[in-house]
């Protein structure tokens, strides 16, 4: 009898705690839905505003990281033994994934007290393991000094694919630089930015060189699974490295086809081409797809630096915290190989960075969601380990 009294008041006070929603217990954690009739809306691809991180914008004026217009009818993936296999366009998960806006900006200067969003975005379903502001939401960051600070985000409510939501408000009136990251997870239908309607805008101080760094790579490179757009390694580097980043990395489906190298290769005045992909292959498919990939680069860019990234150290593997993963070590030999290989040729600005052995030596789970995708820890410590190769590299 007393066990059953328990029972009813545990079904009880659960149903009571379900019932109350956790913005009425903390109202830091509620939608905040911007205040339109004070604001001015602009859209971001609108001089004096820039855009950065679609390539293809000007041409084709959609949020993508592919040329969309142009885009192949079939990919070529390759099997283990090196067996080439056609795949169509609907299927190639990186045709597929193009129109997520991972590494899309815009930048301005401003003295508006207030930043808006109103957006529309393709999906705003929560996932198990990434925040919906990461997923389908903005974040700002301002410039004060020499460094940037995120001073907001758009705080929309649960799977809602179009929002208006307040960012940030309060800011002294002073002209600063201001920079607005895109989703990672999603697809942009439309979006545009309210300010202060007596705001003054300007252009955006430019970057100290305005050849992009160009990043290929797995789910993990888009910002799987970043809590939010700006702790994305590629916007962190961005912001480290006072440059812009285009972020190449589709989920489970970067696997360096030639078609996808092709594209990339149309990018003009790329500073650096970083191959991060190794994750998404098997070790006899990146055998075959890495000395390819690069030979397409190379044709078009003969003396770009190009720097091979191994994958980092997962720990899906039960045994990954006694011995090595051994499909992880295997592709990462075989990028420092192809490297060492087109060295001897005579090719000096092939570079291999090895993060594998650089986080085994730490406690690397705790950078990672699930054993592959990394926490915003990762994602940091990602960029701080690679931003002095790219420096390094870049002669800076």
């Amino acid at each position: 009898m007393r066990k059953s009294l328990l029972s009813l008041l545990l079904a009880f006070f659960a149903a009571s705690v379900t019932a109350l929603e956790i913005e009425q217990i903390d109202p830091a954690m509620a939608a905040r839905p911007a205040d339109s009739e004070s604001m001015t809306w602009h859209l971001p691809y609108e001089a004096p505003m820039k855009l950065f991180g679609f390539p293809w914008f000007d041409v084709e004026g959609k949020y993508a990281r592919l040329p969309m217009n142009n885009l192949p009818a079939q990919v070529t993936q390759y099997k283990d033994d090196g067996t080439a296999v056609a795949v169509e366009a609907d299927k190639c998960g990186a045709l597929i994934l193009s129109p997520y806006t991972a590494g899309g900006q815009v930048r301005f200067r401003t003295d508006s007290s207030c930043i808006a969003i109103h957006a529309e975005v393709a999906s705003a379903y929560p996932m198990y393991h990434m925040t919906c502001i990461g997923k389908s939401g903005f974040d700002t960051y301002i410039k004060i000094g020499e460094q940037w600070k995120c001073v907001g985000l758009s705080r929309m409510e649960v799977n809602v694919p179009e929002y208006t939501a307040n960012m940030v408000s309060g800011l002294k009136r002073e002209m600063r630089d201001v920079a607005i990251n895109f989703p990672l997870y999603t697809a942009v239908k439309s979006v545009a930015i309210g300010l202060d309607k007596d705001a003054a805008i300007e252009a955006p101080t430019p970057f100290h060189d305005d050849r992009p760094i160009v990043f290929y790579g797995t789910s993990i490179t888009p910002g799987g699974c970043a809590t939010r757009p700006g702790m994305a390694s590629s916007h962190i580097l961005s912001r480290m490295l006072d440059r812009e980043v285009i972020n190449e990395g589709f989920s489970g489906s970067g696997r360096g086809e030639p078609e996808i190298a092709s594209m990339l290769s149309d990018i003009p005045n790329a500073a650096l081409y970083i191959l991060d992909y190794a994750a998404n292959s098997s070790v006899g498919e990146y055998k075959t797809t890495l000395p390819k990939f690069i030979d397409i680069l190379r044709a078009k860019h003969p003396d770009t630096p190009i720097l091979l990234v191994s994958a980092t150290p997962q720990d899906r593997d039960i045994n990954a915290f006694e011995r090595p993963h051994v499909r992880i070590s295997g592709m990462r030999d075989t990028a420092k190989e192809e490297c060492q290989k087109r060295n001897a040729a005579g090719d000096k600005n092939i570079f291999f960075f090895d993060i594998y052995a650089l986080w085994l030596q730490r406690d690397f789970w705790e950078y990672e969601v699930d054993g592959v995708h990394l926490t915003d820890m990762g994602f940091l410590q990602f960029a701080q380990d690679i931003a002095p190769e790219i420096k390094k590299i870049l002669g800076e």
